[in-house]
């Protein structure tokens, strides 16, 4: 069976970090950064084209005050189903390559991916859907780290500003919103976590039947300092 045939590339990638470094935590209301064309037109057209659908069997509907006619929760059967190429990307996010781009774009070291996409992953908004102004999680209380890092990732192909779906970004006192991101195609977003970082889509998805707001998703940590990394050392070899 053929397998996909891109991967992120190192290189390129620091280097395209490297040209949002400086404005990175001056961003307002709460240190992000935008990257359009991020994989190139094709590529995510071709991702775009291989999106599960709303009839896909694994999804979960979420249907609350908070957050309605949203599919997700595909990560719990193990992304069973969904084409290799979508799998593939997700996997790419918690490379070498990727991590590299967000410590180089954030000035984060230590980064670690959360393979098993707890509360991340793949994600699919129905028209009329929407998603209250909310502040993430705060810990990964499997592995006992903290959260620092939010990426997501957009495969809106043709997507009128009309139908709404952005993200917003909103200030501590949740005031006014001081940046809003359309979920355009090919548009990565990565923004750090905070308590006070409110964000969302608070407005119901006016996109026509049979479009959606796509999203890729995955959280990024880090492993609290502790008195045991006094005695860390490196390989003791027999004389």
């Amino acid at each position: 069976m053929d397998g996909p045939s891109f991967f992120l590339e190192r290189a390129k990638l620091k280097s395209l970090a490297m040209t949002q470094r400086t404005g990175y935590d001056a961003a307002r209301p709460s240190p992000h950064a935008v990257f359009d064309g991020f994989l190139g037109t094709e590529l995510a057209t071709a991702l775009y084209e291989r999106f599960p659908g709303p009839d896909h069997p694994g999804w979960m509907r979420r249907d609350y005050r908070e957050q309605s006619a949203r599919l997700g929760q595909l990560q719990r059967s193990g992304f069973e189903g969904v084409d290799p190429m979508i799998r593939h990307l997700l996997a790419e996010f918690s490379g070498m390559a990727f991590l590299d781009f967000l410590g180089t774009l954030t000035g984060i070291e230590g980064l670690i991916p959360d393979p098993h996409f707890r509360g991340a992953g793949i994600s699919l908004t129905l028209p009329g859907g929407h998603l209250a102004l909310h502040a993430d999680f705060n810990r990964d209380r499997t592995r006992h780290l903290e959260r620092k890092l939010t990426v997501l990732y957009y495969l809106g192909k043709d997507w009128e500003p009309g139908w709404g779906g952005a993200l917003e970004l909103w200030d501590e006192s949740r005031s006014r919103c001081e940046a809003s991101y359309l979920p355009v195609l090919d548009r990565l977003v990565v923004m750090t976590h905070g308590d006070t970082f409110w964000h969302g889509h608070p407005a119901p998805l006016a996109c026509p039947e049979g479009r959606y707001r796509a999203t890729l998703s995955a959280y990024f940590y880090v492993a609290p300092k502790t008195a045991a990394d006094d005695d860390a050392h490196g390989a003791i070899w027999a004389t």
